[in-house]
């Protein structure tokens, strides 16, 4: 969600990177910004498991605790609610994912409204499935939830590495968007299928693509 449908800067700067920093500080433990940007997408737990050393419930209780007193502050990216209506309005089912734990991501979807608006089929995140992306259980998790087979027919847009990484380990479509935190050379080494540079573009390259 952070970074591909969810706006998360606050006065200019990524949540999930400045929570992660603080965090990592507050301890005492050192973490390059560049390390911590190349996390991003991944379960945030493991991530502070494998970087924390013996401190890290510390840090993670730190991190999550940063994460819950801003919600409130967090928004939609530009364009998202218009990309699901138009989704919605073709009977494509929509479901977002996070490396967010539970106690963050459900409050932050009931925060958007998006469920409650009929934007939104459903959330998941790697909590969730017991395993962080690049494992692709969660999109696997939601096709059986929906009883889709063929992952032809599945899309995964996402503005990290480690997510695009995560789709094609699914063998579905994969999108990255230029909203995020990470550049198009990142991103594009990660080999999606497409690159917008947002939410907005992507019903139109789906029905170029006679996808949607």
């Amino acid at each position: 969600m952070a970074g591909t449908t969810v706006d998360d800067r606050i006065n200019g700067l990524p949540l999930v990177l400045k929570s992660y920093n603080d965090a990592f500080r507050n301890h005492e433990v050192e973490v390059p910004m560049m390390v911590l940007n190349a996390q991003r997408g991944r379960d945030k737990r493991t991530v502070i498991s494998e970087l924390g050393g013996d401190k890290a419930d510390d840090i993670y209780t730190d991190f999550v605790s940063s994460l819950k007193e801003n919600i409130s502050k967090i928004r939609e990216m530009e364009g998202a609610p218009e990309t699901f209506r138009k989704l919605k309005s073709k009977e494509v089912s929509v479901v977002v994912s996070t490396g967010f734990p539970v106690d963050v991501a459900e409050p932050l979807v009931d925060h958007l409204g998006w469920i409650s608006d009929g934007l939104v089929d459903s959330w998941t995140c790697s909590e969730l499935v017991g395993t962080s992306r690049p494992d692709p259980a969660m999109i696997l998790d939601s096709m059986k939830r929906y009883k889709v087979d063929d992952p032809g027919i599945v899309i995964k847009v996402d503005d990290t590495m480690k997510g695009i990484e995560e789709g094609r380990n699914a063998s579905v479509y994969t999108i990255a968007v230029l909203t995020g935190t990470q550049s198009i050379q990142q991103l594009d080494g990660s080999g999606p299928d497409m690159i917008l540079r947002s939410v907005k573009e992507i019903p139109d390259h789906l029905e170029k693509k006679r996808m949607l």
